[in-house]
């Protein structure tokens, strides 16, 4: 993709007003984000002083109480930027990714022991997610918008949940299935 996540969480963002960047941080909390969007802190503003540098966001330092701050605000070409990174997310040919893909896609490698503790642990954190997703909704009075992007992920977690029972009910079997054929062009590739 042309246009980072990154950017398109802090140019939608500051579509909707002015901030500095830790203002941008705490909207990011505030507004659910963090259960659907993985944004780190460092990147936000590294993201915001490129996209100056770029013409895309203007700044200006606001002076006052507390330490000085530069105010960022959305420019014409920074609103440009983020319809076409909104807009080419839509066609993204892209996997659901979760970290522990990899691991249940190796898990013929892993003894039974260390298989089902895996299993048990992606489980607990699966229902830890849930609690937050529940913990963010509490007194929402947040736009429709964020509501259904919790529900997406409340509806992603309890389908991951299903499929882990599902594995964790094969696990034997498919531990002692024969690895995957190499195909033949892994075989010119190593």
């Amino acid at each position: 993709m042309e246009i980072s996540k990154v950017e398109v969480v802090v140019l939608g963002l500051l579509a909707e007003e002015p901030m500095h960047g830790y203002e941008l941080l705490e909207r990011f909390r505030d507004r659910g984000l963090v259960e659907w969007a993985e944004v780190g802190k460092a990147s936000v503003y590294q993201t915001l002083r490129r996209l100056e540098s770029l013409g895309f966001v203007s700044a200006r330092a606001q002076t006052g109480e507390g330490p000085e701050r530069r105010v960022y605000r959305l420019a014409r070409g920074g609103r440009e930027r983020l319809r076409k990174g909104l807009v080419e997310r839509f066609a993204a040919d892209r996997p659901y990714e979760i970290e522990s893909n990899v691991s249940l896609g190796f898990a013929h490698l892993l003894s039974a022991d260390e298989l089902r503790k895996g299993i048990a642990a992606r489980r607990a954190q699966i229902l830890a997610q849930r609690e937050r997703l529940k913990a963010t909704r509490a007194g929402d009075s947040r736009h429709p918008l964020v509501a259904r992007m919790l529900d997406l992920q409340e509806a992603l977690a309890k389908a991951e949940l299903a499929w882990l029972t599902a594995f964790a009910r094969d696990a034997g079997r498919l531990r002692r299935a024969p690895a995957p054929p190499v195909s033949a062009t892994a075989r010119r590739i190593g």
